[in-house]
């Protein structure tokens, strides 16, 4: 019996507005392909230092906005208000969040399918009883991550 390898690729920046019918241009690819090798949650400052000012700060504010409105890019704010955002290629990939309070790392989680479902039910519950609809939800998790534990 043969072991079958398969090599999942990641696609190019360029593949990725193809496909999503954007226009492509030089300062969305830079920042997909930052946000492609960050491969993690990062601060819109972070992103502008990582991109060693490339893409001028409205450009890049412009440029997220546009891969927010089809869908590649989430942005959410973490516990001192900045906002983070991150890549969302993989359809729907709901997550939650944990954050070091001491360092600022953010670690992506996903939490048990049925305290999701516990989460779904109770939403539901909440917009009969509240008059609301909500149209999403986040768990942020406080604490320290382990290399700043050892550095305390």
């Amino acid at each position: 019996m043969q072991a079958v390898i398969i090599i999942f690729m990641e696609k190019s920046s360029r593949e990725i507005l193809s496909e999503n019918n954007i226009s492509i241009t030089n300062p969305r690819l830079l920042v997909l392909e930052e946000l492609l090798k960050t491969k993690k949650p990062i601060t819109i400052e972070n992103l502008q230092k990582e991109l060693q000012d490339e893409v001028a700060v409205s450009t890049l504010y412009r440029v997220l906005n546009d891969l927010k409105s089809i869908g590649i890019v989430k942005e959410f704010t973490n516990p001192e208000n900045v906002t983070v955002i991150e890549l969302s290629l993989h359809g729907d990939n709901h997550h939650h969040h944990l954050f070091c309070t001491l360092c600022g790392k953010v670690v992506d989680i996903e939490l048990s399918v049925s305290l999701e479902q516990y989460i779904s039910s109770e939403t539901k519950r909440l917009e009969k009883s509240s008059g609301f609809v909500i149209e999403d939800h986040g768990l942020e998790l406080l604490g320290r991550c382990y290399e700043c534990l050892d550095g305390a």
